[in-house]
């Protein structure tokens, strides 16, 4: 369970990774061609690629069909993670959550801060929306001796823009985001232009609706350049952390609410969303198949009155394996042995035992990896006991017989 946690983690990190880097690479051509709104949707990628592992698999890979059609030789998938080894599995999965926890409960602290305020903000605060289900408008108290009323309006008017959008969900969202993914500078740096964007997307909407404001919108930027912004994560704020320079510099650009454009946005973020998809869709075929050829080592101590012997077994995880000896039929031992892998890691291994073809009952032990078991078979009617004692060694994914140890194990099938 660890183990299967702390890969979901992981290709999810990867994941957040990808999104974060593809959209480090295209928010300067968004910003340009297609303006602070674009570029703010953009950001929908992320939830996105984090939603595509959740999403149903089909029984055939659409990635690997189109390249089987295409005459490609193989199918590519997302790079693959390092996986940790058992015992430090839980060490790592318990770095990450408290790492997480540790973030979520700073930011918890900011915003009980701001809360504590009430709707009043002290003089030299920023306005703010502040609220999920119910966000309201605080303003500090020296709001209107600040602004004069046609840039109180404007601010009111941006404000307003966060509320219809539902930014401080958005927030919420990015500020979990950053919290679970703590230790990637990219999560930090995401956190950082999403509000950017997020505040030039306002301006944009506010200034498309008021053309002519443009004057009075620089204005109340210049003049709210200095205030605090309490830093609460669950809150869109008027005076922002962004560049002033480059704020206004957006300003001056013309509003793009083309359509057509929109649409060809729309289009893209899908476009890597499925590739994304397509991509995973043969991750789980290509693991299963590398784990269902997996090999173990078996290594067996067995002893029974005057007869001794130390066999080794190299199988396959899941394969039914056996060992036999004996002077004569009535007289002989067999083990049939079928090694699996828990959730957790260990290794179950079944043991069933018959003496002189009769079977013995079965017997289930789970161990780790190179850990030795014992017990004791047999010892009671007529039946000779049987002492063993066995250890069972996961061998590495890329473990291959020589040829020859492959075509000489008459033992086992």
């Amino acid at each position: 369970m660890t183990e299967a946690l702390l890969a979901m983690l992981a290709r999810q990190a990867l994941l957040f990774s990808v999104a974060m880097l593809l959209l480090w690479a295209l928010r300067p051509l968004l910003l340009k061609r297609l303006g602070a709104t674009a570029a703010y949707t953009a950001w929908l990628l992320v939830p996105a690629l984090l939603l595509t592992p959740a999403l149903p698999r089909l029984a055939q890979e659409p990635l690997h069909l189109v390249l089987q059609a295409a005459g490609a030789p193989a199918t590519p998938a997302l790079p693959a993670l390092p996986a940790p080894t058992t015992d430090m599995a839980a060490v790592w999965l318990a770095l990450w959550l408290a790492g997480a926890v540790l973030v979520a409960l700073a930011r918890a602290h900011q915003q009980w801060q701001l809360a504590h305020l009430g709707d009043v903000l002290p003089a030299g605060s920023s306005p703010a929306l502040v609220g999920l289900l119910r966000p309201r408008i605080v303003l500090p108290t020296d709001f209107e001796q600040r602004f004069p009323p046609t840039q109180r309006e404007l601010i009111l008017a941006h404000e307003e823009v966060h509320r219809k959008r539902l930014d401080n969900l958005w927030n919420l969202l990015a500020c979990l985001l950053t919290a679970l993914h703590w230790w990637n500078p990219l999560a930090w740096w995401a956190a950082r232009r999403f509000q950017a964007d997020q505040e030039l997307s306002c301006d944009a909407a506010v200034l498309a609706s008021r053309p002519g404001a443009l004057a009075d919108y620089v204005r109340a930027l210049l003049a709210a350049h200095d205030l605090h912004s309490l830093g609460a994560p669950l809150a869109s704020r008027w005076g922002s952390s962004h560049p002033l320079v480059e704020r206004i510099a957006m300003l001056n650009r013309p509003h793009f609410s083309s359509r057509r454009r929109g649409a060809a946005l729309g289009l893209a973020l899908l476009g890597v969303a499925g590739l994304a998809y397509a991509a995973q869709s043969s991750v789980p075929a290509s693991a299963a198949d590398a784990a269902a050829q997996q090999k173990v080592e078996i290594r067996l101590n067995v002893s029974s009155g005057e007869f001794k012997a130390a066999p080794r077994l190299i199988t396959t995880l899941g394969t039914r394996s056996s060992l036999q000896w004996g002077a004569t039929a009535a007289q002989s031992w067999r083990l049939d042995l079928t090694v699996t892998r828990t959730e957790d890691g260990m290794l179950r291994v079944l043991t069933q035992p018959s003496y002189g073809g009769k079977a013995l009952g079965q017997h289930t032990g789970v161990q780790a990896s190179g850990k030795s078991f014992g017990h004791r078979i047999g010892g009671a009617d007529g039946i000779p006991a049987l002492q063993m004692t066995r250890v069972v060694t996961l061998l590495p994914a890329d473990f291959k017989l020589p040829a020859k140890a492959a075509s000489a194990q008459p033992g086992t099938r």
